[in-house]
C-alpha cells in the first residue's frame, strides 16, 4: 500500500536503517554461529559491522550464486595461488580489500594495511573508521 522503497531511497534512511543492523556473531575460527543457551548470539552496532567486515573478505568474489550478478566479497584466491610477486600480490589485496570495505555506508576510511605472512597463511590487519570509532582488525586468509 505504501511505497515502502521510496522511502529506503532516501539517503538518511538508508544510512539509519545501516548504523541500526544488526548480525548473529560467527566464530570464523571453528566456522560456526556463536550459540548462548542453545540460541544464536545477536550483535549490533560495532560487532556486527566486524562481522560483515570478516565476512565479506572471506567470500570470494563471483564464486557464490547467492551473490550472482553482485559484486559481494574480494578477488584474492588468483592473487595468492598465481605466483605473483609479494609486493603486486599485497597492492591488490590492499586495492580490493578497501574497495569491497568502503561499500558499506557505515565505514568512513579504512587503512594502515599491514601483511603478515605463516606458513600457509596471510594475516592481513588493518585499521577501520567507521560511524562506530575506529578499530585495529585482523584477517587470516
Amino acid at each position: 500500500m505504501f511505497p515502502i522503497e521510496d522511502l529506503v531511497n532516501e539517503p538518511e534512511l538508508r544510512q539509519r536503517e545501516a548504523d541500526t543492523g544488526s548480525s548473529f556473531l560467527f566464530d570464523f575460527t571453528v566456522g560456526e554461529f556463536v550459540l548462548r543457551d542453545g540460541n544464536l548470539v545477536e550483535v549490533e552496532g560495532l560487532e556486527a559491522l566486524k562481522v560483515w567486515i570478516e565476512k565479506i573478505i572471506r567470500t570470494e568474489k563471483f564464486k557464490f550464486k547467492i551473490y550472482e550478478g553482485d559484486t559481494y566479497g574480494v578477488r584474492l584466491m588468483d592473487l595468492l595461488t598465481g605466483g605473483f610477486p609479494a609486493a603486486f600480490v599485497e597492492a591488490e589485496i590492499q586495492r580490493e580489500i578497501v574497495e569491497a570495505l568502503e561499500t558499506n555506508p557505515e565505514i568512513r576510511n579504512v587503512e594502515d594495511l599491514r601483511f603478515t605472512r605463516g606458513v600457509r597463511t596471510l594475516l592481513v590487519s588493518f585499521t577501520v573508521k567507521s560511524v562506530y570509532g575506529e578499530d585495529t582488525m585482523g584477517v587470516v586468509l
